[in-house]
């Protein structure tokens, strides 16, 4: 039987990578649902890992310590075998062992690990999607790109009739991402980009690194990407064009104010916690007397008012706007700098709010009306 060891700290981080692009629900689940463990022993040993949700591909080669037996793929259920590799102590000798055992007619993965037995059934591998590794020789440097798309993929649409809005798009200077409410733009330079393309949003930022280079290349479906030598990655492109974003992308406003980031998120945030059930809360945002106000009121739960002090800015009249609460949380979540600008119109209130986080990091709002339910979001 095929039994393979590994070093759990190293172990454990590339499990944790599929994981989390192993689908949990929907469509994707049912047809690509945990991870593959390919095992290949003998003179060019191997252990591959693999995971997708059908929008990303993903496959690392992973280091080993022990590895006998015959070539196999085990196929794990993805969240359970995280969160046991997961809880496994790490450090220096500390290992875990892998191996397929049959008892009574049936195959089942056995881990060990210390005192830690676990046995997990296997999933059939016939039907899960299978792709190939590609020729790395011709893809081009995108520098800082996983901290870039982390920046932006949260205001990408969650769901749309148009998928574009459900991605992360590249244009050689920028990485951006909108639902039409919301607009989150950083630079990102790469000067070699053959063409303008779209991601999906909500993987790559969690699994890339945040910082450093990542080689890309670009074909007519897909994005690849290698953030080392041991890792490929695979990203569907959507088709279509994205929509025409720079029309909104105006920072010529009247009004300023410069405030820091922490203490403005932690009155948002508690503002936030009266939400209660609510699905669709309005943030209500005052502006004026060199303050920031916000306030959220529910009738279950109560209601919670808060002040940040802005001294020497907005020292016009109060104005009130609302806002999706989430929306402005992730503007000012995401902005690489503490101290972060506000531009707006206190003339008019309705216009949509522009926010300049520092290196290259911005973002557009836009104030909702006191009963608009947003869609798409």
């Amino acid at each position: 039987m095929t039994k393979a060891v590994f070093e759990t700290a190293t172990f454990a981080d590339v499990i944790k990578k599929a994981d989390r692009v192993a689908p949990s629900k929907g469509n994707a689940f049912d047809k690509a649902a945990g991870i593959i463990i390919a095992v290949h022993p003998g003179d060019e040993a191997n252990v591959v890992v693999r995971a997708t949700n059908l929008n990303v591909y993903s496959m690392e080669w992973v280091d080993f310590v022990e590895l006998s037996g015959e070539p196999v793929e085990w196929r794990i259920p993805s969240r359970l075998f995280a969160q046991v590799i997961a809880s496994l102590p790490i450090g220096t000798g500390k290992t875990v062992t892998l191996e397929e055992v049959t008892q009574n007619g049936k195959t089942h993965l056995a881990l060990s690990s210390g005192r830690t037995k676990a046995k997990f059934n296997l999933m059939q591998v016939e039907h899960y999607p299978a792709w190939s590794a590609f020729d790395p020789t011709n893809l081009i440097k995108a520098d800082n790109l996983g901290g870039k798309i982390a920046q932006v993929e949260w205001a990408a649409a969650k769901s749309d009739a148009d998928s574009q809005l459900e991605g992360v798009h590249f244009d050689g200077e920028h990485a951006l991402a909108t639902n039409r409410y919301r607009l989150a733009c950083a630079e990102l330079h790469i000067p070699d980009l053959p063409a303008s393309v779209t991601v999906p949003a909500g993987i790559l930022g969690q699994i890339l690194k945040q910082t450093g280079e990542v080689m890309i290349g670009v074909t007519e479906h897909q994005l690849l990407l290698m953030p080392d030598d041991s890792t490929q990655i695979r990203a569907i492109l959507y088709g279509g064009e994205y929509p025409k974003v720079e029309r909104i992308m105006n920072r010529e406003y009247p009004d300023i104010l410069k405030v820091r980031k922490t203490p403005l998120l932690e009155v948002m945030t508690r503002a936030t916690a009266f939400a209660g059930a609510d699905r669709f809360p309005k943030l209500r945002v005052f502006i004026g007397r060199e303050e920031i106000a916000v306030m959220m009121d529910n009738e279950e739960v109560g209601l919670l008012g808060d002040v940040v002090e802005v001294a020497g800015y907005a020292t016009h009249p109060r104005v009130e706007m609302f806002f999706t609460p989430q929306y402005l949380i992730d503007a000012v979540t995401f902005a690489p700098s503490e101290e972060i600008e506000i531009h707006y119109d206190h003339e008019n209130p309705s216009r949509i709010v522009y926010i300049d986080g520092g290196s290259g990091y911005e973002v557009w709002v836009m104030p909702r009306k006191a009963n608009q339910v947003e869609q798409g979001s």
